[in-house]
């Protein structure tokens, strides 16, 4: 791929570094923003030679910022941009959630803080639920998908099954519906669905015969392989488990879930917050390593082949299938975790008057999650 304009790893580094400070928004408006500034300002890429980028990053799994962020450096600087660019991008939210998680953690039972909460977790299910409707929209364009989205709802509500085994039985449905009898696709590209094994392998780990801080390193090893479509994924695929380990309480994971929403960053950080409620911060940095690991190595690996891999059609279809069936796991795991958040009337309402904010009137989420904050403590103070 060819380079607009030289760039040195310091300045690589600076940039993704500063920028991760500052990536309020989501997934979305961070590649915006490193659109902006790599194509139009820095000149460091071509419009073309970021679509591309861009393309490629949403076939594959793991945060979409952070592979973008790994995948610029890897263009301009090889593998140790890629590395600088990548660890400059993810260090600060590590940084962000580890200092949170300690204030959570040593002070979560004072009033004031759960007053905060309780005013903020309605509106972060409120932000889940406006993301996974505009996955929805883009991902589920026909009745087939609808019924992938519909079968995935209904298994990840009713029963036990692991979110894991949803998704990559949803992917192998979209290679049947939609690749035609006519084409048979030689056996390389069959084996370019191998980076998924480790999911497959990973998905139903047992607490029995694994030491504890290996559980986790592979417990967010097997969600960072199979976060397609957004980072809320991690929602559904951790959820269920950190909670049936006891690692943490519901409520716990659905404030750590609200934590990683409120902070520039990706959702992803959630898990450093759970790995350090089961082992302090040695606990926090293994679950960070873990759900990231699989981006720095998977990025640097499909660059190589980029145009075989954006053209493979056995992997669009596998994404097809598992794009639906994301949005119907998303849904299914929210619903739970309302339960938390809608503890009366109040909350209910707060969630929405954000809704009519966020939809009629494009108010800013951060806006709407600092509001809300002040609101909670103010009526947990005047009314209970």
């Amino acid at each position: 791929m060819s380079s607009s304009k030289s760039v040195g790893l310091l300045e690589l580094f600076l940039y993704f570094f500063r920028l991760s400070w500052t990536a309020f928004g989501g997934p979305l408006a961070y590649i915006s923003m490193m659109e902006d500034d790599c194509v139009e300002k820095r000149r460091w890429l071509s419009k073309e030679e970021f679509t591309e980028m861009l393309g490629i990053t949403n076939m594959l799994p793991g945060p979409n910022a952070a592979e973008m962020a790994i995948h610029i450096g890897y263009v301009k600087r090889g593998l140790v941009g890629g590395i600088l660019s990548g660890f400059a991008f993810v260090t600060p939210s590590f940084i962000i959630i580890l200092f949170l998680s300690w204030l959570y953690f040593q002070y979560h039972t004072i009033p004031a803080v759960s007053d905060i909460f309780y005013g903020i977790n309605p509106v972060v299910v409120v932000i889940i639920l406006a993301t996974a409707y505009r996955l929805g929209r883009s991902s589920i364009v026909d009745w087939k998908l609808f019924c992938i989205f519909i079968a995935a709802f209904l298994v990840s509500y009713f029963t036990e099954v692991n979110e894991a085994i949803i998704l990559l039985v949803a992917g192998l449905t979209g290679i049947i519906l939609y690749t035609p009898k006519s084409v048979h696709a030689p056996v390389k590209d069959y084996k370019k669905l191998n980076l998924l094994i480790p999911s497959i392998v990973l998905f139903n780990l047992s607490t029995e015969y694994v030491p504890t801080l290996l559980l986790v390193f592979l417990e967010f090893l097997k969600a960072g392989c199979l976060l397609f479509g957004s980072g809320l994924v991690i929602i559904p695929l951790i959820g269920p488990d950190v909670i049936s380990f006891g690692w943490v309480s519901e409520k716990e994971f659905f404030d750590g879930v609200t934590l990683g929403q409120i902070t520039p960053g990706p959702v992803m950080k959630t898990a450093a917050f759970i790995g350090y409620k089961v082992a302090g911060v040695l606990g926090a940095l293994i679950a960070f390593l873990g759900v990231y690991l699989p981006p720095f190595i998977i990025v640097p690996v499909v660059s190589s082949s980029f145009r075989k891999v954006k053209d493979n059609m056995l992997l669009k279809n596998f994404l097809r299938g598992i794009s639906a069936a994301v949005v119907g796991t998303i849904f299914a795991v929210v619903i739970s975790l309302s339960k938390v958040a809608f503890v009366d009337y109040i909350t209910l309402l707060i969630a929405t008057v954000c809704l009519i904010l966020m939809i009629k009137f494009r108010v800013n989420v951060s806006f709407l999650v600092i509001s809300a904050g002040v609101l909670g403590l103010i009526i947990k103070s005047l009314i209970f």
